[in-house]
């Protein structure tokens, strides 16, 4: 039983001895056992290989000869430290191979007590990668730290509340002369207490850097001062640039945007004052592109045509203007190939009153060809209403005028035929009673008596052309009547149509309308080889319809054109009707007559 046991006993210490071995000789780490010295007594095959040899040709060699001459001294302190503690020490060396190759390390090593001394247990490890990456990230630091230092973009590091850093470039946008000027000191440092919208500067600097530490990066627009109090605009990049630390470091950068801050606050006061000019203009304005959309809309284009600038922005012209689509389209049309258009007197649709219109070409950037088109609409029923009142002025003018120029005729007229009827008419009466009155009238006395007797007639004749007593006695329709009967023995029929005449009219309307019927059967009689007139004269609700019609030979209207016609023929005619206020017709047509018509609002006579 005790060699059974025995047995067993030296079965396990093999297959622990095994193991051991298989562990420590196949480890994928490199793995030594030195001396108080540094002399290799054992090692693993990774060791060999990564000292390029094999495990005889090493065992009892210094492991100093493996480490590059200059850190030889560095693994000497390493191996004291090993061996005058319990603890694992570490340590960074340059090692060379066998063949002098030399590479990067990594040495841990702890004492372990054996029956022989005590021993180092050391493990290295390939440190190539390791340095790679350090070199790297030192090159990075670096360039880093050049581009920070160097770069002409305003740069700081901030940490916490601080600047922990600054590039010059920094200095120079604050006016500093040094960087304990910045460094040090909180991120408001050169900052107003508030800013011009009366936000507090602690609050804008704590949100934005909760921003960027949540987003990755932010910007902002600050107000900053230099050293000298002058007041600076900034737009300020935040980024986070470590994280590890229970502090964020915020890397800044800064961008002086006064000029440019201004320019924009100066464009936009000039958009202000643009919409201001145009919402205060007087005019209406209306501005479209090259596709026809509306690009602008004033407050007096919503009051000429109903609508709204944000219903109308953006839409065709014809779209918001239905009922001008045709017209419209010709004048932009006329207008993008460079003609200017002005229209005048046009009537507004949606209001009273009437407008001028001017179509402008719109030239952008120097371009050869018009970019869009500026219509501008004036409301001109002021203007139209004082130029017909105007107008009505001269009228009245005129007429009042004209007016005395006819009565005084009429007052002449009536003058003439008082002397004519009490003064010749007299006298020739009276010659004509005395020569029939004497005794032994001479021969021939009966041919005096005769001419006596038409001179008195004519004489008559004349008097009532001149002023037909009858009118002023009886009214117009008697006096027409008795016009037609004088006629009738020149060899011209006259057919009267009167109506609604009993009543008499106002005395200027019964004379100007008498005249106008005599003047113009004098006409037929002098002109128109006639041989019949039909006059019309009609007096129903408050007008009168006057006509003078004959079957003569006629004349063509276009003639009496533009023609001034002097005399108290047709042209007297005209301005007797004017004076009345209505409006001479004429419709004549050659070899079939004329007729001539005109009417007249009028009322009762007293």
């Amino acid at each position: 039983m005790q060699c059974e046991e025995l047995l067993r006993a030296q079965s396990e210490a093999q297959a622990a001895r095994s193991q051991y071995e298989d562990l420590y000789d196949y480890a994928p780490v490199s793995y030594f056992t030195l001396t108080e010295v540094g002399l290799i007594e054992q090692l693993n095959f990774c060791a060999a290989w990564l000292l390029g040899s094999v495990r005889q040709q090493l065992a009892q060699r210094r492991f100093a000869l493996f480490v590059v001459p200059a850190q030889r001294l560095d693994f000497g302190q390493f191996l004291a430290r090993v061996f005058s503690t319990d603890t694992i020490q570490g340590q960074e060396l340059q090692l060379q191979r066998e063949d002098g190759t030399p590479f990067f390390g990594r040495l841990e090593g702890l004492r372990v007590d054996t029956p022989a001394g005590p021993q180092c247990r050391l493990a290295v490890l390939d440190a190539a990668a390791h340095q790679r990456a350090a070199a790297g990230l030192a090159a990075s630091e670096a360039r880093f730290r050049k581009l920070f230092t160097e770069s002409h973009t305003p740069a700081a590091l901030l940490q916490g509340h601080h600047f922990v850093d600054c590039n010059a470039a920094a200095l120079r946008l604050l006016g500093l002369a040094d960087r304990q000027q910045l460094v040090g000191h909180p991120a408001w440092a050169y900052t107003a207490a508030h800013q011009p919208n009366g936000r507090r500067t602690i609050d804008l600097f704590h949100e934005t850097v909760a921003e960027a530490l949540l987003t990755g990066s932010t910007r902002c627009e600050a107000l900053m001062q230099r050293l000298t109090g002058e007041e600076i605009w900034v737009e300020a990049v935040l980024t986070p640039i470590e994280l590890d630390g229970a502090t964020p470091v915020v890397h800044i950068l800064w961008r002086d945007i006064t000029a440019a801050r201004q320019a924009r606050q100066q464009l936009q006061q000039s958009k202000e004052f643009t919409e201001s000019l145009l919402d205060n203009s007087v005019d209406g304005i209306i501005a479209v592109d090259e596709q026809r959309r509306i690009t602008a809309w004033n407050a007096q284009a919503t009051a000429f045509f109903g609508q709204q600038a944000a219903a109308v922005l953006g839409r065709p012209l014809a779209e918001v203007l239905p009922y001008l689509s045709d017209e419209l389209h010709e004048m932009v049309s006329r207008a993008l190939a460079g003609e200017r258009i002005d229209l005048f007197g046009r009537p507004f649709q949606l209001r009273p009153g009437c407008y001028d219109a001017h179509v402008v070409p719109l030239y952008h950037g120097g371009a050869p060809r018009p970019g869009g088109v500026l219509v501008v609409v004036r409301d001109v029923t002021e203007r139209e209403r004082l130029a017909e009142e105007a107008t009505q002025q001269r009228l009245r003018q005129q007429q009042e005028v004209l007016a005395a120029i006819l009565a005084t005729q009429e007052t002449e007229r009536k003058r003439i035929a008082e002397a004519l009827h009490n003064g010749l008419g007299q006298l020739l009466y009276a010659a004509k009673l005395g020569l029939a009155g004497r005794a032994g009238v001479p021969e021939g006395s009966g041919e005096a008596l005769k001419l006596l007797e038409e001179a008195i007639r004519t004489t008559r004749t004349i008097s009532f052309e001149l002023t037909p007593g009858v009118l002023e006695d009886f009214g117009l329709q008697t006096a027409l009547q008795e016009l037609t009967k004088r006629i009738a023995p020149a060899g011209l029929a006259v057919r009267l149509h009167l109506l609604g005449l009993a009543h008499r009219l106002l005395p200027a309307v019964e004379i100007g309308v008498y005249r106008a019927v005599q003047e113009l059967l004098n006409n037929v009689m002098k002109h128109a080889h006639a041989t019949e007139a039909v006059v019309h004269v009609a007096h129903e609700n408050g007008r009168l319809d006057v006509s003078v019609e004959d079957n003569g030979c006629g004349f063509e209207p276009a003639a009496l054109a533009g023609q001034l016609l002097a005399g108290i023929g047709l042209a007297g005619v005209r301005n007797r009707v004017a004076l009345l206020g209505g409006r001479l017709a004429i419709h004549s047509c050659l070899g079939r007559g004329t007729i001539v018509s005109f009417e007249l609002e009028v009322g009762e006579g007293s």
